[in-house]
């Protein structure tokens, strides 16, 4: 434990609220970088209220709270979001990228773990999607990941800035506020809503728990230097979307769920996970089967549909 202090851009969001959660209770400090309020008060961060678009106060801050390692898992979240906007998307997950990179680069940072995504990779090979799969994105916001990846990737060849980018799989879990197939069939069989998806049928997909997420994130913050940039993490196992929907029916018998046959544009493969294992000593935990049901208690807790 040092003086030092972890900053995390998009503090209060999917990944980063239950990440400030974890680091400050082991005793770290953190810096919570975030324009939205936490769902909860989080003891021992502190909040500031601020997005992106300032490389001075960006400088500022790091220099202001001591700050020794950076989380940057702030921006635009998914394919999904601000699409009839592609310029604001390009800004503030490249733009913003970049500013940070330099800023830790400025500021010496111990550390910088960057959230990135399997949609850098785009459309994947059905065989095992590793590291070194070419980047196919098929949307903006899969070309800002990708590019952010090979920016972070320069600055750790020309610059030496220690960073990891962790290409995350698709996301469930615990306030998840963008589209999501299995939080869409949990909400409607809750509220007695049909289900429509337009694809599914005969489906696999790469999904993975956010406690899962949580857990590799802090690997890379702990893991000594690495022998590689990018990092593959998802769960356990490769789980068809028709196992999902079983899986709600059995807490929700009278759910109505219909998978369309419609194949994604962006299909991919299972991620090879072997790196992670190596260099940063982390596996996931949560398989399907458990990781629905912790997300079924979620939804019941919070009585809400």
């Amino acid at each position: 434990m040092t003086d030092k202090s972890i900053l995390i851009s998009g503090a209060c969001g999917l990944v980063g609220f239950p990440l400030s959660q974890l680091l400050t209770s082991r005793g770290e400090r953190v810096i919570g970088l975030d324009p939205a309020n936490p769902p909860t008060p989080v003891e021992s961060m502190t909040h500031v209220k601020q997005g992106f678009g300032d490389f001075n106060m960006l400088l500022g801050l790091l220099k202001e709270h001591n700050v020794g390692k950076i989380v940057h898992a702030g921006g635009i979240s998914g394919p999904m979001l601000s699409k009839d906007n592609p310029h604001h998307i390009n800004h503030v997950n490249l733009v913003s990228t970049i500013d940070l990179a330099e800023a830790a680069r400025q500021n010496g940072i111990e550390r910088f773990v960057y959230c990135s995504s399997g949609s850098a990779y785009g459309v994947t090979p059905e065989s095992l999607v590793t590291e070194d799969t070419p980047f196919r994105p098929t949307s903006v916001y899969g070309a800002t990941k990708a590019a952010s990846d090979l920016v972070l990737m320069a600055y750790r060849d020309e610059y030496d800035l220690d960073v990891i980018g962790l290409r995350y799989s698709s996301v469930y879990g615990p306030r998840r506020a963008t589209d999501c197939a299995i939080r869409t069939m949990i909400e409607d069989a809750m509220a007695k809503r049909p289900t429509k998806l337009d694809w599914g049928a005969g489906e696999f997909w790469p999904f993975v728990y956010v406690t899962d997420i949580v857990t590799a994130t802090a690997a890379a913050l702990d893991a000594p230097k690495t022998p590689q940039y990018a990092y593959n993490v998802a769960g356990p196992d490769m789980p068809a979307v028709q196992r999902i929907a079983e899986l709600v029916y059995e807490s929700f018998p009278n759910a109505d769920i219909e998978l369309g046959s419609n194949p994604r544009h962006d299909k991919r493969g299972r991620f090879d996970l072997s790196a992670a294992a190596r260099d940063l000593t982390w596996t996931p935990e949560w398989d399907i089967e458990r990781g629905v049901s912790a997300y079924i208690d979620w939804f019941l807790k919070q009585g809400r549909a």
